[in-house]
Formats: C-alpha cells, structure tokens, sequence
C-alpha cells in the first residue's frame, strides 16, 4: 500500500498546463469556457489525490484496517482516471471532461470511507446518503458534459460550459471560503 505520492501533482502538472493553453488557442468561447472550467478543477484534483493519499498513509501506519486497502484501490484507480481525463481533453475537452467528472463519481460510490489521521476515529463510514450533494453535483456535471456531445449549436455549447464552470467555481468557493468547507492541508 505504500507508494510515493508526494510526486502526484507532479502528474497532474503538464494536463493543467495544457489545458490551461487550450483555454488561450480555443476557436469558440464555449470551449474556453470547458477548458477554464477543467483548468481550474485539475489542480483541486490533484490537490485531494495527495490529500487522500497522505491521510491514508499516515492512518496505515498507525493501525490495520482492512477497508484501507479498499480505500487505496478505489484511489489508484480514481487517480488514473482523473489523469486519463485530463490527458485526453488536449484532443477532446468534452470527452476529457466526462472521464474526469465520471472519476469523481466513481470515487464518490465506492470509496465508502473518509480519512482523518488527527481524528478518533481516523477512519469513518460514509454512506452514499452522506454523499448525495456531491453525488449530485457529480451527475449535473456528466449531464452537461453529454448534452454538450448531442448538441453542436455553439449558444447551447455556451451555457452548458458556462454550467459547469459555476459548478465547479461553486464548489471552490463553498470548500474554500466557508468555515470548515473541508480543506484539508495535506501535510496535517
């Protein structure tokens, strides 16, 4: 279960960078919008993937718990999922972008448990009715992402990317700007 994962940004560095100059070269402003939207999303990602893997390194040494290796299955695979998905969006935001909502979706079903290393508890039970909001927003997301797919008319591609684009800066801004929003510093 142990693996470097202070290298994980590293991963996630050259896709935000690409996707980021997609936002400057893109032909249309609905693909703009997409590329900002999964621009500013790629560093949350990897941001919560060194989280995730610290809390759960610093949890494995201090005790045995066999959801653990669960938990880091559900994460590799979540990781190279998100990377899949930001690594396809240089040829194709939209279906880069479906990958990468979809990860989040698949994480939020399966990983089951939160990590917290400086709680007792450190591992806690998270059902998917703890989970709604986020799964939610997870399918609101896939959903403008496939509407984008069916329609080509660039008015529509418009508020469908400038939908996803508040979502996403909605759940920045609720995480990051509310008091105890969840985030977590990963060298706690």
């Amino acid at each position: 279960m142990r693996f470097s994962h202070r290298l994980l940004p590293l991963l996630f560095l050259p896709a935000g960078i690409g996707i980021l100059l997609r936002a400057v070269q893109a032909t249309s402003l609905a693909e703009r919008l997409l590329a900002i939207a999964l621009g500013l999303f790629c560093p949350e990602l990897a941001r919560m993937a060194l989280v995730d893997a610290s809390n759960l390194t610093a949890i494995a040494q201090q005790q045995k718990d066999s959801r653990l290796d669960r938990f880091f299955s559900v994460l590799i695979s979540t990781i190279v999922l998100e990377l899949v998905g930001f690594y396809v969006a240089f040829f194709s935001l939209p279906t880069g972008g479906i990958i990468v909502i979809f990860s989040q979706l698949w994480f939020n079903l399966l990983a089951g448990i939160e990590l917290y290393p400086e709680r007792v508890p450190a591992v806690t039970s998270l059902g998917i009715l703890e989970r709604t909001p986020i799964l939610i927003a997870n399918g609101l997301g896939l959903s403008l992402l496939g509407l984008w797919m069916l329609w080509p008319e660039s008015h529509i591609r418009i508020g469908l990317a400038s939908g996803l684009l508040l979502l996403i800066t909605l759940f920045l801004g609720l995480k990051y700007l509310l008091p105890g929003g969840g985030a977590e510093d990963p060298s706690d």
